[in-house]
């Protein structure tokens, strides 16, 4: 039996060169990634970006940062700027108002008490025609990632960033257990 001929179901998970190379990226653009954890966007970002743009890979974990930092300097990207920072206090990035190009939110609002405070930084230093790539768990399956109960909902996720002046400009596929949303202000 040839278990291989049903192609109605297939599994993926998140492949971020293939999301990010999929984006409106340009050469020399700036991208904040909030949460940035080991890198997982961050690489794939920096070499779209190439050497005349920037990476602010930003965390609030100390051994993420330094798990990037030095994988960048092991690599050669010094395109890619790792700092420890709290996103959920205000102006928490340091950057400058509108300067940035695109933010990247990925599997991190779940694990945040105050997610409207994230949003409200990326709105603060995204330039006024910049973009938002934001990619969460799925509710409906509880077999990879966080417990159900701990992830955020999409009606709820709506209603932030609504509230955040944010509109959904599309909504792309990332993977099986991911959705995934551009936002524009």
């Amino acid at each position: 039996m040839n278990l291989n001929k049903n192609t109605n179901y297939v599994v993926s998970f998140l492949d971020p060169e293939k999301i990010i190379f999929s984006l409106d990226i340009q050469p020399e653009m700036k991208v904040a990634h909030f949460g940035c954890g080991t890198g997982f966007f961050t690489f794939p970002t920096a070499k779209k970006v190439g050497e005349e743009g920037l990476v602010y890979a930003f965390d609030i974990l100390q051994e993420k940062i330094e798990t990037v930092a030095s994988r960048a300097k092991l690599d050669g990207f010094y395109n890619i700027l790792p700092q420890r920072v709290n996103l959920e206090k205000e102006k928490g990035t340091g950057l400058e108002n509108a300067s940035i190009d695109w933010v990247f939110i990925v599997n991190m609002l779940y694990e945040n008490s105050q997610k409207n405070n994230i949003l409200q930084e990326a709105g603060r230093i995204l330039k006024e025609d910049g973009k938002i790539l934001l990619i969460d768990w799925e509710n409906s399956d509880s077999s990879l990632g966080p417990e159900i109960k701990s992830r955020i909902s999409q009606s709820e996720l709506r209603n932030l960033i609504e509230k955040n002046d944010f509109a959904i400009l599309e909504k792309i596929k990332v993977g099986s257990f991911h959705f995934g949303w551009i936002l524009v202000k």
